[in-house]
């Protein structure tokens, strides 16, 4: 179901439902660019990608979201799919909120999603803008600030003051003696714009602080009002903030019905996605990484990247192979062994009974598929079915009886009706066919008969609300690649890969460090194979990662030899780390920082 601007306030309550009763939640975004390390770099470290993907979201945007909720249907033995899809434009909703924002767009990502047919003119027309939560508080607070009168003082232009003057003058005939205006109820002072209008409220303010000002079409109208009618106006004037503020917080609030169900929710390769989804609706990035693993986990406590399970699972290795693209598994995951659980459209929702690949709605159900079908194997790898029961032997067929022959008088006598043989009994009790009580007609008290498809579901959460125990070495863990971490972890410290042969390389003088000569520390580590040199990720040329492509030999042994050939070269100040030994620092160190936070 794809759903515009015009459409989104009319179908918040459809959303609502289907979030609320789903078993959980799959995502996926389109984005206006990406923010991608250099084609050179083959590692990063952890606190680069993170700036970088942090600076990601402050540059580009989402413009295209989809979301779909997966239900299990008991009678038919399937799960039910409701996929969403909506365009995202950063535009304003009414005329008194009108947030302005600039973002940037990349020509390889437009022109990507152009070849997949994304309608741009939809995208600008029909997409649904959103306040995140700073706005909102925002915009309430200084709404506030105007409905209390209580904004600060501005300078009054020279051409305006003869305007004020007047208008302060107009006031006071009227506050002296109402009887003598034209209008004993008020008076009106014609503005032109909105500055002109500022001016007269606060020259009220000031000099006549028991009169209201009340802005109309063209003009403010001062009158006089009791305690009761200022009450009324406030809470009146507070009612049309509250309204203009919930139509203008818009597609947020689709992300918070999210947050709010602590639904799990699925994605795939869901670092970015997560990093814009937070960045874009919630509040911006802050700089340290472990302050973004607490935000994150509060807005989505239970997150699972398909490509991650396909990634870290053995067992899922062995039967679909290294190709862990989405459209990959999708095709491995529609093989007999992933028949289960069989995964149906709800019948309101026929968008993509075709495919629609990139597109952000169809994304997020091919995604969802997948990760049922993945589970779904994974628990009967850890729990097979007990063996069938082998099969009754099948009974002998019973020759049919001998039909009576009737004599031809006995068949005049019963009658016969377009061939078929009415017996005695039938015909005394036909009124059987004429029952005025349609309840007892074929028993259409009983409930419609609905075909099963026989699947089985598997929980994705136990009786504790812990995930389910195939999945949950899973949860709260994302794919990072080119980085010497298994995976990125919301909750706990990263686990670093043991398998990468890699070096990191930096100048033992910390207080001067002087650029590294990388040519002779190449020449010597490319002694034991093929490798290339690459920047830290630190901007700066004192440190750098050796990555080889296969290192036969042992890292310590490899790691002493090139200090020894440094030495003799008389090349100083030059510290090596295995790339293992380098982490386990980094990680102590961020562990200590994090505590530091937590403690705060």
């Amino acid at each position: 179901m794809e759903i515009s601007r015009q459409q989104f306030q009319s179908k918040i309550e459809t959303i609502r439902e289907a979030i609320e009763e789903c078993d959980f939640i799959a995502v996926d975004t389109e984005l206006s660019g990406l923010h991608r390390p250099g084609g050179s770099k083959r590692l990063d470290t952890l606190d680069n990608r993170y700036t970088e993907y942090k600076e990601a979201t402050e540059r580009f945007q989402i413009i295209q979201f989809g979301f779909c909720t997966f239900t299990w249907d008991e009678r038919s033995g399937r799960y039910m799919a409701k996929p969403f899809n909506f365009y995202i434009f950063p535009t304003g909703t009414t005329g008194r909120i009108q947030p302005n924002r600039v973002f940037m767009t990349q020509a390889q990502a437009f022109d990507f999603l152009a070849k997949q047919s994304f309608d741009f003119n939809k995208w600008v027309y029909q997409g649904i803008p959103y306040l995140t939560v700073t706005e909102e508080q925002e915009y309430i607070a200084e709404a506030r600030k105007r409905i209390r009168d209580d904004l600060p003082d501005i300078r009054i232009d020279e051409k305006e003051k003869l305007f004020v003057e007047d208008a302060k003058k107009k006031i006071a005939k009227w506050v002296e003696n109402p009887k003598k205006t034209d209008d004993e109820s008020g008076v009106n002072i014609s503005t032109r714009n909105a500055y002109q209008r500022r001016l007269i409220y606060q020259e009220v303010r000031k000099s006549f602080p028991d009169l209201t000002a009340e802005g109309r079409t063209g003009f403010i109208r001062i009158v006089r009002l009791t305690e009761k009618q200022l009450e009324k106006r406030t809470n009146e004037q507070m009612a049309r903030v509250q309204k203009d503020c919930d139509d203008a917080v818009g597609f947020r609030k689709v992300i918070d019905m999210i947050s709010a169900s602590r639904k799990m929710v699925v994605g795939h390769n869901m670092l970015l996605d997560i990093c814009h989804i937070i960045g874009q609706f919630i509040q911006p990035l802050p700089d340290n990484v472990n302050e973004f693993k607490k935000l994150a986990h509060k807005v989505f406590p239970y997150m699972v990247d398909t490509k991650y399970m396909c990634a870290a699972s053995t067992e899922l290795q062995s039967r679909i192979g290294a190709g862990t693209a989405l459209e990959n598994l999708r095709f491995e995951t529609n093989q007999e062994l992933f028949k289960n659980p069989y995964v149906d459209m709800s019948i309101e929702f026929p968008r993509y009974l075709h495919d629609k690949e990139h597109e952000a709605g169809y994304d997020a159900y091919i995604t969802g598929l997948v990760f049922l079908k993945l589970h779904s194997y994974l628990e009967i790898q850890a729990n097979p079915p007990p063996p069938k029961a082998p099969e009754e032997e099948i009974k002998q067929e019973e020759p049919e009886p001998v039909k009576e022959e009737v004599p031809e008088e006995e068949r005049k006598r019963r009658g016969n009706t377009d061939g078929w043989d009415v017996s005695d009994e039938e015909g005394e009790d036909a009124a059987w066919l004429e029952s005025d009580n349609e309840d007892d007609q074929f028993n259409q008290d009983d409930e419609e008969d609905v075909y099963n498809y026989g699947s089985t579901r598997y929980p994705l959460f136990d009786q504790d609300r812990q995930p389910a125990s195939v999945i949950a070495n899973y949860v709260n863990k994302v794919v990072m690649v080119r980085t010497a971490f298994l995976y990125f972890d919301f909750i706990d410290t990263e686990t670093i890969d043991h398998t990468i042969d890699a070096f990191y390389i930096t100048s033992s003088n910390t207080q001067q460090p002087s650029p590294l000569p990388q040519a002779d520390i190449l020449a010597l580590f490319a002694e034991y194979g093929k490798c290339i040199i690459d920047t830290a990720g630190d901007d700066n040329d004192a440190s750098a990662f050796v990555v080889f492509e296969n290192l036969k030999e042992d890292p310590n042994a490899v790691k002493e030899n090139v200090l020894k050939g440094l030495a003799a070269e008389e090349i100083k100040d030059v510290q090596i780390e295995t790339i293992a030994k380098y982490y386990e620092n980094v990680l102590l160190l961020r562990n200590n920082v994090g505590q530091e936070i937590n403690k705060e």
